[in-house]
């Protein structure tokens, strides 16, 4: 039998936004095995560790590490316990004999969620659904597999024409597709209105979850942008993968030990490491300054630690091309979700935080927002730190090799010298 490993640390301080969040309280078996076959394209390779997090009221959490290029960040997967006794799995990662174990341990997988269709998100999902054949299957709009894309389900669109396109999907996804969640507001109250009951997941049936999926087809783009958020009733929690995220500060948490399975000790020590994975991570620029000690800082993660913030690449990319559907997401989620906090993908969960605070990380896109609500809602990155991201859309521009950017994605930014 595999060895696990709990820790039981507690932090020494923390924030209110990170008061129910340990990273140094977890449940791993590091001998039960680390890889995968085939394996994962993007490193860890074979040292794929997976930490198990318990996030009380019925909810866990499982990480891993992604690694490309200079960026180094742990991704999740979030498990909620259904009424039916059923493990509801969002996001699944690449399953390893540990990671297998770590779910197996708290119950039978009945349903498994592709929330997003960002490739790092999807990567995993035939490998797991492979190990878990009797789960149901459910998707986020504008999936794009091997075969290519797996459509969407748009308003007016009858019956024999879902049954059409779902069906599709599961050819064009090389897996298994019970179900792909309709674009715009779902729940108990309006599902039979939007599809057949039996392509719609029993968890929406049962009033367990209601969804909201944001979904946009941009012109010149290789596929369309979409994702869906969950808000889970019982615990009172919005589910989201990449809307918003809290970058815990190197002041207040450890870093968590996950990062110990892919780095030398050495590196860890290093008072920058934490802060240069946080901006390469969210494409922010390496810039330093020095305290009047002399000491050196990162006015980027020093903008973004311990907020709760729209991560800058997302403002860059999707809310710069996007702005009224993203907009009306939000909206949607705000006006019919009623939640407490918040559990994402990335960087540090659960977060305590209401819809209204949710809905500050998006102040950006404000047709109302004055000097002032940019200033107290967004965090004061400055202009100059939106070097990375401007270059890059300039490339992209310059190059055509996505959609036109029509939206300042910067409101609020300073000027360094201000």
């Amino acid at each position: 039998n595999a060895v696990a490993s709990e820790s039981q640390s507690t932090p020494s301080t923390t924030t209110s936004l990170l008061s129910e969040w340990n990273p140094l309280e977890y449940k791993n078996f590091p001998l039960a095995g680390r890889s995968v076959f085939p394996p994962p394209f993007l490193p860890p390779i074979r040292n794929r560790a997976t930490y198990r997090y318990s996030l009380g009221r019925d909810t866990w959490a499982l990480e891993q590490l992604l690694a490309f290029a200079n960026v180094t960040a742990t991704i999740r997967t979030n498990v909620v316990k259904l009424n039916s006794g059923g493990l509801w799995v969002c996001g699944p990662l690449w399953p390893t004999e540990e990671y297998c174990k770590l779910i197996d341990e708290l119950g039978d997988v009945s349903d498994v969620v592709l929330p997003v269709n960002a490739l790092e998100h999807k990567a995993a999902m035939k490998q797991f659904v492979k190990k878990y054949p009797m789960a149901k299957v459910w998707i986020a709009p504008g999936q794009y597999g091997p075969f290519g894309e797996c459509g969407a389900i748009k308003a007016g669109m009858s019956a024999d024409q879902i049954e059409k396109v779902v069906h599709a999907a599961s050819k064009t996804m090389g897996y298994r597709v019970d179900g792909i969640l309709p674009i715009g507001s779902l729940s108990k109250d309006s599902a039979d209105n939007i599809m057949p009951k039996n392509l719609l997941p029993s968890w929406t049936n049962d009033d367990e979850f209601s969804v909201e999926t944001l979904y946009v087809e941009l012109p010149e783009n290789a596929g369309p942008v979409s994702e869906s958020a969950f808000h889970h009733k019982a615990s009172n929690t919005l589910f989201v993968t990449d809307a918003v995220v809290c970058v815990p500060s190197s002041a207040d948490f450890p870093i968590q030990p996950i990062f110990e399975t892919y780095f030398d000790a050495t590196v860890l020590v290093d008072p920058t490491f934490w802060p240069r994975t946080v901006l390469q991570a969210v494409f922010l620029p390496l810039r330093a300054e020095s305290d009047s000690s002399g000491s050196q800082y990162y006015p980027g993660y020093e903008a973004l630690a311990n907020r709760l913030v729209r991560a800058p690449i997302l403002r860059a990319f999707a809310d710069a091309r996007s702005p009224n559907e993203v907009s009306s997401w939000v909206h949607n989620i705000v006006e019919n979700d009623k939640f407490d906090r918040i559990i994402t993908a990335h960087f540090a969960s659960p977060i305590t935080a209401s819809p209204s605070l949710f809905a500050n990380a998006f102040e950006h896109l404000s047709q109302n927002a004055t000097s002032e609500s940019l200033s107290s809602a967004l965090p004061p990155i400055t202009c100059q730190d939106w070097s990375t991201l401007d270059s890059l859309n300039s490339f992209i521009g310059d190059n055509k090799l996505g959609a036109p950017v029509v939206y300042n994605y910067k409101a609020g930014c300073k000027d360094i010298n201000e």
